[in-house]
């Protein structure tokens, strides 16, 4: 248990600096502005900002439960026993490796359909493809040798 208490002690370092970092640049984009020549940028902006404050209650969440498990030597186990299940890590695969296909494919549809439409979108969307298939095969590359 001393080394899943390490592991969430980490972790909770790790969400703190990203906490920061979020933070930083949602101050620095409100000090500064949002500079961009186009009638959208003001909805970029906000959209911008609303990821970056999502994502920061997103880590206050994970970033509370972790400091609860620390502090509770029995949530600390219960957590233990969640984080190492092995049917919920099976069911986590399927679920995952389902959703990229699905993702794969929506993507490719979408950028050969919009390629009718709007060149611009079709070659982003097709980029967007390669990123994620490039991201599948280093990482199916990495776990081969891994395991």
């Amino acid at each position: 248990m001393t080394e899943f208490r390490t592991v969430l002690t980490r972790r909770l370092r790790w969400l703190i600096g990203a906490t920061c970092v979020f933070s930083l640049i949602v101050i620095l984009t409100a000090l500064y502005g949002y500079k961009v020549q186009s009638d959208a940028g003001d909805f970029v902006h906000g959209v911008q900002v609303g990821i970056f404050i999502g994502m920061q209650i997103i880590i206050l969440l994970v970033g509370k439960k972790l400091r609860a498990a620390l502090r509770n030597e029995s949530f600390l186990k219960k957590l233990y026993i969640e984080e190492h299940d092995e049917r919920k890590k099976l069911i986590m695969e399927k679920a995952n490796s389902l959703s990229l296909y699905v993702t794969l494919f929506s993507v490719s549809l979408a950028s050969i359909v919009l390629g009718f439409f709007n060149v611009t979108i079709s070659i982003t969307l097709f980029a967007v493809l390669i990123v994620i298939l490039l991201t599948r095969i280093s990482s199916n590359q990495y776990y081969n040798r891994k395991f």
